[in-house]
C-alpha cells in the first residue's frame, strides 16, 4: 500500500490513526469504486432488478442491473459530448430521486470525476458558495429541476439515447481510481458561511456499503424502500450504494408522501425501508400501514427517535425501528442498533427508556466517548463522541484548520455528547446521545447552524439582536423559533428575505418572536436554556 500524505496542516500521525480500524490501515483492503461494483453486478446479476423509480408524471420503470449499467453508460456518452467532463475533474450534480440522476452519478464517477452533490431546494447563494469552493468544470441537473435554480446547469435528458455504449455492458469502468481519491463532496450545514464541505473518498463509499450489507444481512433480490433525497449522504450511501453492493432491489420513491407511501409498502413488499423519524411520525398521524409479512424493520437516522414513536409502531404496526447514528464526516453510519436483538432486549433498549440507544459501533469504525482530557469516559459518564476508521472523511475542503481540529489525537471529534451503557444481559456496549457541543439543530433531517442563522438575522434592518432556539417537534424532529430585539421605535422587521437568501425553506423558523432583550450572560453568551423556555411558551401574537 502506498503511503498517503495527510492534508496540509494536519498531523500525519493523527491522519493515519483516524483512518485505521481494528489495526488495519485505511486502504489496505481490496476495494473498487462504486461504478466498478455496478459493472460487476451487471456481469454477475444482470437479470436481477436493481432500481424501480418513478417519473415526475408518476410513470414507473424498473431497470435490471444490466439495463441500469447501460443507461449509465449512455448517460456518460451524452455528458462527454455536452459537458466535456474529463478524468480528474469535478462535476456538480443537482439530483432528484429519479433514474437519470442516479445514472449521471455513476457516469460522472466512471469518467473519473469527483461529484459535488447539491440540494436543488437550497437558495442560489448557498449553491454558488459551494460551487466556488471547488474547480467545478460542469454542472448538471435532473430534467425535473427547473432551469431557474442554476441557469448554467445543463439539464439531463430523460433518455440519453447516445447509440451503443462504449464497450460491452458490464465492461470495467475507466479510468481506475485510487481508493484515497475524492469521490463525493457534501455540504454539512443548512447555512452558507458556516457550512463546511466534506470530501469523501472511494474507500469511504465502499467501506460503508460493505458494512451496511454485513450489518443488515442484505442479500441479492432483497427489496429496500427508499424515500430520502439522493443529494443527502443517507440517500446516496444507504439507499443506493448499500443496495447495489448487495445486488438487492431498490424501490425509490420520488419523495415521501404519507398518502402513497403505504401503497408502496403493500405493492413492493420490501424487506426494510430507510426513513427519518419525521416520516414515521407522519405515518402514525396520517395513515399508518400494516407492513407486509416480508418486512423486517424501518431503519431510522438523521434525528433522534422518540421512544413513543417506536412504541406506537410496535403496537399499531407490529414492526421495529433500527436506529442509527452518523455524520456526513463519517460517510453515513457510525453506530446502529443490532438488527437481530431479542424482543426483550429491543424493548429494554428502545421502547422502555427515556432515551433510546443509537446502538453499537458500525462495522469498519471504532467509536469512543472521550472526556475533556481525551481519555475514554467510564460507562454512564458523559463525554464527546469520537470515531476512527475507514468511514472517516479525508478532509474539509479548503479548511485545513478545521480538519486538523477534527482529527486531533487520531480521533474524529463529532461535537456530539453522549455516554456508553453496558447492557448487563448481552455484555455489549451501547451508545446514548445526550446533546451537542455545537449549536446545531436537526430540522427534517437537515443540520442547521444556530450561530449562523443568528448572524443572518442580525443583518436584517431594524433588528439589533437575535437568537434562535431549537424546540422538539413531533414531525420535524426539531423546529426553529427565532427571537429578535428591534430598534427603538420599530414596529416590525421583515426577516424573510435574509433567511431565504441563506437557508433552505425547509429549515426556516416556524415563528419569529419579538423580545425586549435576548437572555445573555455578563460576558455576552446567550443563555440558551433560558431562551428555550421563553420561546417554548411564547404566544403567536408576540411575533415580530
Amino acid at each position: 500500500m502506498k503511503a498517503v500524505m495527510a492534508p496540509r496542516g494536519v498531523a500525519q500521525e493523527d491522519f493515519e490513526r483516524v483512518h485505521t480500524y481494528g489495526g488495519v490501515p485505511f486502504g489496505s483492503a481490496d476495494a473498487a469504486t462504486m461504478p466498478a461494483r455496478l459493472a460487476e453486478r451487471a456481469r454477475t446479476h444482470g437479470s436481477l432488478p436493481f432500481l424501480t423509480a418513478f417519473s415526475a408524471r408518476g410513470e414507473e420503470q424498473t431497470f435490471t442491473y444490466r439495463e441500469f449499467e447501460n443507461l449509465s453508460r449512455r448517460t456518460g456518452d451524452w455528458l462527454a459530448r455536452h459537458t466535456g467532463v474529463a478524468p480528474g475533474g469535478v462535476a456538480a450534480l443537482l439530483p432528484l430521486n429519479d433514474a437519470v440522476s442516479l445514472a449521471a452519478l455513476f457516469a460522472l464517477q466512471r469518467a473519473g470525476c469527483a461529484v459535488l452533490l447539491l440540494n436543488p431546494a437550497d437558495p442560489p447563494a448557498r449553491l454558488r458558495e459551494q460551487l466556488g469552493r471547488l474547480p467545478v468544470s460542469a454542472v448538471v441537473r435532473s430534467p425535473s429541476v427547473p432551469d431557474t435554480v442554476l441557469p448554467e446547469a445543463v439539464g439531463l435528458p430523460e433518455d440519453p439515447a447516445a447509440g451503443d455504449p462504449a464497450g460491452e455492458p458490464g465492461a470495467a469502468p475507466a479510468p481506475g481510481a485510487d481508493q484515497w481519491a475524492d469521490a463525493l463532496y457534501f455540504g454539512t450545514s443548512g447555512s452558507t458561511a458556516a457550512a463546511k464541505l466534506v470530501a469523501q473518498s472511494h474507500r469511504n463509499a465502499t467501506a460503508n456499503a460493505d458494512a451496511l450489507v454485513r450489518h443488515h444481512a442484505l442479500r441479492p433480490g432483497d427489496r429496500v424502500l427508499g424515500c430520502l433525497p439522493v443529494h443527502h449522504v443517507n440517500g446516496v450511501h444507504f439507499t443506493v450504494f448499500g443496495t447495489l453492493t448487495a445486488a438487492a432491489h431498490l424501490v425509490l420513491a420520488r419523495n415521501f408522501d404519507p398518502f402513497t407511501y403505504p401503497d408502496l409498502l403493500e405493492r413492493f413488499r420490501p424487506r426494510m425501508a430507510s426513513v427519518v423519524p419525521s416520516v414515521l411520525e407522519t405515518l402514525l398521524a396520517v395513515r399508518m400501514p400494516q407492513p407486509p409479512s416480508s418486512f423486517d424493520y424501518f431503519v431510522s437516522a438523521a434525528a433522534p427517535l422518540a421512544p413513543a414513536t417506536a412504541r406506537a409502531l410496535a403496537s399499531r404496526a407490529g414492526t421495529r425501528v433500527v436506529q442509527g447514528y452518523g455524520l456526513t464526516e463519517t460517510t453515513n453510519f457510525s453506530t446502529t442498533m443490532p438488527a437481530d436483538l431479542p424482543e426483550d432486549d429491543y424493548r429494554r433498549l428502545t421502547l422502555d427508556t427515556d432515551t433510546p440507544s443509537v446502538g453499537t459501533a458500525f462495522p469498519g469504525n471504532d467509536v469512543a466517548v472521550l472526556d475533556e482530557g481525551g481519555e475514554p469516559a467510564r460507562p454512564g459518564e458523559s463525554g464527546e463522541i469520537c470515531m476512527r476508521g475507514h468511514n472517516v472523511m479525508t478532509r474539509y475542503v479548503g479548511n485545513p484548520r478545521a480538519t486538523s481540529e477534527a482529527f486531533a489525537g487520531g480521533w474524529f471529534h463529532s461535537g456530539d455528547l453522549g455516554h456508553t451503557r453496558v447492557d448487563a444481559r448481552s455484555g455489549r456496549t451501547f451508545l446514548v446521545i445526550t446533546g451537542r457541543r455545537k449549536h446545531v439543530a436537526k430540522v427534517r433531517g437537515e443540520s442547521v447552524s444556530l450561530d449562523e442563522m443568528e448572524r443572518v438575522l442580525r443583518t436584517v434592518p431594524q433588528v439589533v439582536d437575535a437568537a434562535v432556539a431549537a424546540l422538539p417537534h413531533r414531525f420535524l424532529g426539531e423546529e426553529l423559533v427565532a427571537a429578535v430585539v428591534l430598534a427603538r421605535g420599530a414596529a416590525r422587521a421583515d426577516c424573510g428575505p435574509a433567511l431565504a437568501a441563506a437557508f433552505s425553506p425547509a429549515v426556516h423558523p416556524s415563528r419569529v418572536v419579538r423580545l425586549d432583550a435576548i437572555p445573555r450572560t455578563p460576558t455576552g453568551k446567550i443563555l440558551r436554556p433560558v431562551l428555550t423556555r421563553q420561546l417554548s411558551v411564547s404566544e403567536p401574537g408576540a411575533q415580530a
